[in-house]
């Protein structure tokens, strides 16, 4: 479900080019920490591509940010599983 006035459009808009260029990250380190290619990197950079639960998270650990700094419109809600 989308947030109150946004369109799907909206969501894939973030700000992990900002935070990469502000950091100093080379990006063809941060492929190698995700093991992806740089066209994979490039496309959900430029919100052509949105990363899995465990690619975006992997990809805020290396940048020392939060999801919601990658992407600020994102509602982030925690589910807690219980293994038994």
């Amino acid at each position: 479900m989308l947030p109150k006035g946004h369109t799907k459009g909206d969501l894939m808009n973030n700000r992990i080019k900002e935070v990469i260029r502000k950091k100093g990250i080379k990006q063809i380190y941060i492929c190698k920490e995700l093991g992806i290619n740089e066209s994979v990197l490039s496309l959900i950079i430029n919100g052509k591509r949105k990363p899995n639960q465990e690619r975006l998270k992997a990809l805020a650990r290396i940048l020392n940010v939060s999801i919601k700094d990658l992407y600020p419109e994102v509602e982030i809600k925690r589910i807690n599983y219980y293994y038994i």
